[in-house]
């Protein structure tokens, strides 16, 4: 990675190395509110801590600081392309923004030093600019999907049947064809014929649809995504409403099942809006799913299911109680699917501590951000169930793997 002060487009003799590096910050902040980048000043303040307590090793590693740090809207990413490679690779902005003075806070303020320059809403605990770890506690009314969407709708009801795993029943059924001779038919009917056997049947334990278990963020980071998302999971309720359960977390578990089982999607968004209070607000992923995993009756109906966690997987704080949740999640499940909206983007790499962490245990990291997206998803259910388990990690190798020291010395 280039210096500070070639970053800066500086010379060393003309300014100190911090000083230039923090105003090509700034000035590097500031072009991309101009370009209409949200940047929540908290997210800010966020990659200031990142890049002082774990320095970028090169330019790919810095651009993927400030896109996961900053970046919440994937229609925002040509704009923070652009930005950052007329800042880092380029040289910077003939305009460049002089670095705060001495004395004022170290977070870029919102309002830049120019007469043009765009000033951002003002940053609300819970607002959905950006997730973070503060609680809300408050309604949000999701909107009913609109005509466009309901072929999509009816299709996603018809595709969930056919791609639900199965697994044989513990009872045992007459049938024709079994493992087991059905001894008390065949003697019932003997009596009736005077003793002679006629036809043998056989008993067998037909097949039944395994339990259906969603997951789905309502945080802020996810605010634009989440009346698909529960639209999707009610797709899934009302397709096999007896196998499935719903759960929303944000700061707090809450299960949505009864709710969300109205056959109106309108009807059935309004009674979920009443019972959810943390929409929109913080982050609290791995207590969330700490919490679902403290209840023996929730993990019951884990046990043996097909979980599908419908998140960015943008865990805020020690990423660890997270990682634990979901590699025990994995071990209760049948298969555990992670759908995550950031997937969508072709340049998508799970590079943050927390996904990186988690993905040996997920047999399936996809995209997920409206209703298209997640039909063609479902459809791949089919070749994720038929495949190995845990098998996500190498489908998403780690980005930029570290080179192998090279060994000291020769063999004799």
């Amino acid at each position: 990675m280039p210096e500070p002060a070639a970053l800066a487009g500086g010379s060393p003799g003309d300014a100190g190395p911090v000083t230039l590096a923090a105003g090509h910050v700034w000035g590097f902040l500031s072009a991309l509110r101009a370009a209409g980048v949200t940047t929540a000043l908290p997210k800010q303040a966020d990659l200031l801590r990142v890049v002082g307590e774990s320095p970028p090793r090169d330019l790919t590693a810095l651009y993927w600081y400030a896109r996961i740090t900053l970046l919440h809207d994937i229609e925002e990413l040509a704009a923070f392309d652009r930005v950052f490679t007329a800042w880092f690779r380029q040289g910077g902005l003939p305009d460049a923004v002089p670095p705060p003075p001495a004395g004022e806070s170290d977070v870029p303020s919102p309002q830049g030093p120019g007469e043009d320059d765009p000033a951002p809403r003002e940053v609300l605990p819970g607002d959905g600019v950006e997730a973070s770890t503060l609680s809300t506690y408050g309604r949000r009314d999701f909107d009913p999907a609109g005509d466009r969407w309901r072929p999509v709708t009816r299709a996603l009801e018809a595709a969930w049947p056919a791609v639900l795993p199965s697994t044989p029943s513990r009872r045992r059924r007459p049938a024709r064809t079994g493992d087991r001779l059905d001894v008390r038919h065949a003697w019932r009917r003997a009596h009736r014929h005077d003793g002679e056997i006629i036809e043998l049947r056989r008993r067998a334990r037909p097949p039944r649809p395994r339990r259906l278990l969603i997951l789905v963020d309502v945080s802020g980071s996810l605010r634009r995504h989440t009346p698909d998302l529960l639209r999707l999971a009610h797709t899934a309720l009302r397709a096999a409403p007896a196998r499935t359960e719903v759960f929303t977390f944000g700061t707090r578990l809450t299960r949505i099942t009864s709710a969300l089982s109205y056959p109106h999607t309108g009807r059935a968004l309004r009674a979920v809006s009443e019972q959810v209070t943390d929409a929109d607000g913080g982050t609290a992923i791995g207590a969330a799913l700490r919490e679902f995993l403290g209840v023996p009756r929730f993990v019951a109906l884990a046990r043996g299911a097909l979980v599908i966690v419908l998140s960015d997987g943008l865990e805020r704080g020690d990423h660890v109680p997270m990682v634990r949740a979901t590699a025990r999640l994995s071990r209760l499940s049948h298969r555990l699917v992670w759908w995550s909206p950031l997937a969508c983007s072709p340049t998508y790499s799970p590079v943050t501590r927390a996904m990186a962490a988690q993905l040996p245990h997920l047999d399936h990291l996809g995209g997920v951000s409206d209703l298209p997206t997640a039909l063609a998803e479902v459809r791949r259910l089919p070749a994720v169930l038929s495949g190995p388990r845990r098998a996500a990690a190498r489908l998403w190798p780690p980005p930029n793997p570290a080179p192998r020291p090279a060994q000291q010395g020769t063999r004799s």
